[in-house]
């Protein structure tokens, strides 16, 4: 008989300016004072990070990486400081000669929604600093290099060059059509699977996680990131170039656009169109216009359905005004990136159409659109 043995870790609670912050018993009782001091570090960042937008202070974090354009990419991926949330650190062990690896959970009213991630810290000649867990791999990554791109990548995955080059060529080609003159550095880390890309940054396990081959993701930070299972994820790059440009404007155009050069995970816009086709001349009830419920009301089995109805009016605009009727689009002054009223106001503006007509649009526009 196999047996399997549980380690249960006792966490006892720490209260910090009202957040939820645990610690291991043996974390807490460590008798290691590299350990002690690792943990107080970590403790107290976590308190004063206050804001992910802002450069951790070089009191907490090494100067390395801070010279090289990289902040704490954990929380930029999560959007939301740590202080504001339930952190509980499992573990705190020393890995090689160096480096002590910070093991930690993190999650916002339903602990089911969570990241668990690692984090790094090495003595310095001051003390502790904290490093992110790319700094700390990127030595036993492989590195393909092209002009603004930085690819890394295991050294057991067949690198493509060639699709490497073509997505250096896009992104040039949709910088020029949308007047991007700052060529941004852009680190693509490609792995078997999204889910390995995300280990390589440090996630253990992610909200933004998938083992589908066609997935990838993006983080909008200093050094713009690329996390995907291919070298060609024409999406993704979409955002590497119009992301740092627009980074307040809406997620319906953002991802709109994105979807309608480089599609979404293996979907197509024409594939999409094909089954919206099918789907209105079976339900021509439905209505279209609800962009919040929009996984529900095609009931496809599929997510982000909402990023082709944002690839359709990025096609429309394209077709009544080119590349500046698109940026006018993402340059419309909205409140919330995530309110749909937001999007159907600048909808309304930008390309004509009024917000209780959008339903019979879309299903005009699907049912007039010619896939080649």
């Amino acid at each position: 008989m196999k047996h399997t043995i549980i380690l249960i870790l006792v966490l006892i609670p720490l209260s910090i300016s009202g957040q939820d912050i645990t610690f291991s018993s043996d974390i807490l009782n460590t008798k290691d004072p590299q350990i002690g001091a690792v943990r107080d570090l970590w403790k107290s960042y976590v308190t004063n990070s206050k804001n992910v937008d802002k450069k951790p202070s070089l009191e907490y974090w090494n100067k390395s990486e801070l010279d090289l354009g990289f902040t704490d990419i954990i929380m930029k991926v999560i959007d939301i400081p740590y202080r504001n949330g339930n952190l509980s650190i499992s573990e705190i062990k020393k890995v090689d000669k160096d480096y002590y690896s910070i093991s930690n959970k993190w999650f916002l009213g339903d602990s089911s929604n969570s990241f668990k991630f690692r984090v790094y810290a090495r003595k310095e000649n001051d003390g502790f600093k904290l490093f992110n867990c790319f700094y700390v791999t990127k030595p036993s990554l492989l590195h393909y290099q092209v002009d603004n791109f930085d690819f890394y990548y295991p050294q057991n995955h067949s690198f493509d060059r060639q699709k490497a080059n073509q997505s250096v060529e896009f992104y040039s080609k949709i910088s020029y059509l949308y007047g991007n003159t700052d060529k941004h550095k852009i680190i693509y880390i490609v792995g078997t699977s999204l889910d390995e890309a995300n280990s390589i940054i440090g996630f253990d396990h992610s909200l933004v996680s998938s083992s589908n081959p066609f997935a990838g993701s993006s983080i909008n930070c200093q050094n713009f990131m690329i996390l995907s299972a291919r070298e060609d994820h024409f999406h993704e790059i979409v955002h590497s170039v119009l992301s740092p440009m627009f980074p307040n404007s809406h997620m319906l155009f953002h991802e709109g656009i994105a979807t309608f050069y480089g599609g979404n995970g293996n979907r197509k816009l024409s594939e999409f169109m094909i089954e919206l086709k099918k789907l209105i001349k079976d339900k021509p009830e439905i209505d279209l216009s609800k962009f919040d419920d929009i996984d529900k009301i095609l009931n496809d089995g599929k997510f982000g359905n909402f990023y082709f109805l944002g690839a359709i009016f990025v096609d429309y605009a394209l077709k009544i005004g080119g590349p500046k009727k698109v940026l006018a689009l993402l340059q419309y002054p909205i409140d919330d990136q995530y309110s749909f009223e937001d999007a159907k106001s600048a909808i309304k503006q930008e390309l004509g159409i009024e917000k209780n007509q959008i339903d019979n649009f879309i299903k005009k526009y699907t049912q007039d659109y010619i896939v080649n």
